[in-house]
């Protein structure tokens, strides 16, 4: 009756399928299907049913059941089910097995189906308490609330409401589901809560973002005098992690000290992450080498530890953990080496970076996002774009890009204002059906913008009427800001608050003062900064008062400029003083210039930049020993100032990238003949405007 299960290519020697075995009888069969479960040995649960078939054992009930659930634990449910569909009699034990392998294995879907054919079939048992765990669980699995209520229906119907096992069940569906009323009276009405009605509880909240709930129900449990497990401290961890409150990580540490969890490798994991993401590396580091390990080959857990470096800013301690990561095996291992990835990215060493994913031999999109996104951040935008167009075929065709991909894409192409790379990734942008996420539209608003296509990234606003978010405002403002157009931003400002769907944000009102400033609006701009405060209660940050100096500084009100800085209720950071000394320049203000710079030459001694300013500042006023002295000063602190660059396209898709009186670039003739070609354009302009 069994001959045709797929067997064969499991069987190994084993005595147990030996036909003279006498020994093998029904309950021996029993306990070893059971150890083989455990054990998820789907070699040996071959062997045993190929000894079965010959003791004939196989068709015993009791064993055939045991059969099911060893296959189902294997993770082989089509041996499972072809086993299920053979058997000439089937109990409830049978197809709770049935429904069980099919959570087990992801497959919740399936489980629900198994269920309700065993409530339409005649000759089927009615289910059990055991039946209705395992199909509540079906439910959470796949956040399906209606169907998990109709189980509830019926177990309620059925008689099994009071029974524990159940009702924690129950909770547990609801939790998952997001229902974390209908857990909560669930658990109230409970005569006797333990441990894993609250965990189930606990874990839903955590699940569904309710952080504050979770706490609170914790602490209803310990009021309960019911002490957490396991399962308890991993949900309580996480949600202390992505709180991202640092008075509670201490107290989540000494309960797990307290609950004596030295051993437990997935709470000490969770501990460790929940530091390192954070940012507290030492913390960390410490939680990782208190807990007796006798080894970790966790990759996720020495991701976190990158990550927590990344976060830290401590790029030494990423670099000995790169080197352990090394010593203990853990290359290849895609996760750890996208960790590092992103390490060597946010510490701008690129090189790095790219070593790394050269080297990487099984990368999947978050490598290439972040490699691209690396490039992208650091100004190398040509190879950013260039590792965009490898990606289907680096990859087989088996990876897809993602709206991350082409985020960082776009964000490229709006560095350098690469119009035509740009209307490239548009298109591809509608192709591949990315043309209704936001995200990446603003961006092509703001792509549009920098490259000095407003009426493209008009249309493209106009086109997003369904999709728009704050976001998209603010792109439209901030392109209109960029050309000058303080009249427009206004005009779409006063749009976005008066349209009643959405109010601005804290960057509107940036976005809006800078138009204002570029476009000598300063009366303007200046009732945006009270606006902000008192119809929307924003409290300025160091940008909005940045802004409110760049404005004040460009209609040369230097004076009133510096009032407006010394009168802030925060200390000015660095870019208020740079954009006050800025204007000076701008406007000859020696006496206030020589102010600003003595409030950078605190915050910021070592920076170049503020001293070429100030240099400058002398030199326009033709104080030429002052402008020396500040060089001099500079050669002596080895500081200095980058020189700024600029990119000029040619035939639509070369980019070169040059400095000011560059004259050994290998292109210096293409990129003079396109400065000739546009001074050709903007003097024809000016000739026409007359």
């Amino acid at each position: 009756m069994y001959s045709s299960l797929s067997i064969s290519p499991f069987l190994s020697p084993s005595p147990l399928s030996h036909s003279k075995n006498l020994f093998f009888d029904s309950a021996a069969s029993v306990r070893y299907l059971s150890f083989s479960a455990a054990q998820q040995n789907l070699g040996f649960t071959a062997s045993l049913h190929s000894g079965l078939l010959k003791s004939g054992f196989h068709s015993t009930l009791f064993v055939a059941n045991s059969l099911l659930d060893a296959y189902s634990k294997c993770g082989r449910m089509d041996s499972a089910l072809k086993l299920f569909d053979r058997m000439p009699l089937r109990d409830v034990v049978s197809w709770t097995a049935v429904i069980s392998g099919h959570c087990h294995t992801g497959a919740a879907a399936a489980a629900i189906l198994v269920f309700l054919n065993m409530l339409t079939e005649g000759t089927a048992p009615p289910p059990n308490e055991f039946t209705v765990s395992a199909v509540l669980r079906a439910c959470g699995m796949l956040r399906d609330e209606k169907m998990g209520r109709m189980v509830h229906g019926h177990l309620v119907a059925a008689g099994f409401s009071h029974d524990a096992f159940v009702s924690n069940s129950l909770i547990d569906m609801y939790g998952k589901v997001g229902s974390i009323v209908d857990a909560e009276k669930l658990v109230s009405r409970l005569s006797c809560r333990d441990v894993v009605s609250w965990s189930a509880i606990i874990s839903g909240s955590v699940l569904h973002g309710m952080f504050d709930k979770a706490l609170i129900l914790f602490t209803r449990m310990l009021e309960d005098g019911i002490l957490p497990n396991t399962a308890t401290m991993l949900s309580i961890t996480q949600a202390c992690s992505l709180m991202g409150e640092p008075s509670l990580f201490a107290c989540v540490h000494a309960w797990l000290v307290k609950l004596e969890l030295h051993d437990c490798v997935p709470v000490v994991k969770s501990l460790v992450m929940m530091y390192a993401k954070n940012g507290f590396l030492d913390e960390a580091i410490e939680a990782f080498l208190q807990f007796d390990f006798p080894e970790c080959h966790d990759p996720d857990l020495i991701a976190a530890l990158i990550h927590g470096c990344a976060l830290s800013g401590s790029l030494e301690h990423g670099k000995v953990i790169h080197g352990c990561s090394i010593k203990m095996g853990f290359f290849p291992c895609t996760i750890v080496e996208n960790s590092l990835l992103d390490l060597y990215a946010k510490h701008r060493y690129v090189d790095s970076a790219h070593l790394i994913f050269k080297r990487m031999g099984n990368r999947d999109i978050v490598s290439w996002n972040s490699m691209i996104s690396c490039f992208a951040k650091n100004d190398r935008v040509e190879e950013a774009l260039q590792h965009l167009g490898q990606v289907h075929d680096a990859s087989g065709g088996e990876l897809k890009l993602d709206f991350v991909t082409v985020l960082s894409s776009v964000q490229a192409c709006s560095t350098i204002s690469s119009l035509e790379r740009g209307q490239i990734l548009h298109g591809f942008v509608i192709k591949a059906g990315f043309d209704s996420d936001s995200f990446v539209c603003n961006a092509l608003i703001d792509m549009y913008g920098k490259s000095g296509r407003v009426g493209l990234a008009e249309q493209l606003f106009q086109e997003m009427e369904d999709t728009r978010d704050v976001g998209s405002w603010n792109s439209l403002i901030a392109a209109y800001g960029i050309h000058g157009d303080g009249d427009s931003a206004l005009r779409v400002f006063e749009e976005l608050r008066s349209g009643g769907r959405r109010n601005p944000n804290a960057v509107s009102f940036v976005n809006v003062i800078s138009a204002c400033g570029h476009s000598g609006l300063t009366m303007e701009g200046y009732e945006c900064f009270k606006i902000m405060q008192r119809d929307y209660g924003f409290e300025p940050a160091m940008e909005h008062y940045a802004a409110m100096v760049d404005l004040l500084g460009r209609s040369g009100k230097l004076g009133e400029a510096e009032e407006f800085i010394r009168a802030m209720p925060i200390k000015p950071g660095p870019s208020i003083w740079g954009s006050l000394l800025g204007a000076c320049r701008l406007h000859g203000s020696v006496e206030i210039a020589e102010r600003a710079a003595a409030e950078l030459s605190v915050m910021e001694p070592d920076c170049g930049v503020w001293r070429v300013t100030l240099s400058n500042v002398y030199a326009s006023a033709g104080l030429w020993e002052e402008a020396a002295e500040v060089r001099a000063e500079m050669r002596r602190k080895g500081s200095r100032k980058e020189a700024g660059w600029s990119y000029v396209e040619s035939r639509g898709m070369d980019k070169f990238k040059f400095v000011v009186g560059d004259t050994r670039h290998p292109e210096t003739d293409t990129i003079y003949e396109v400065w000739r070609s546009i001074n050709e354009h903007l003097a024809d302009a000016f000739v026409e405007s007359f």
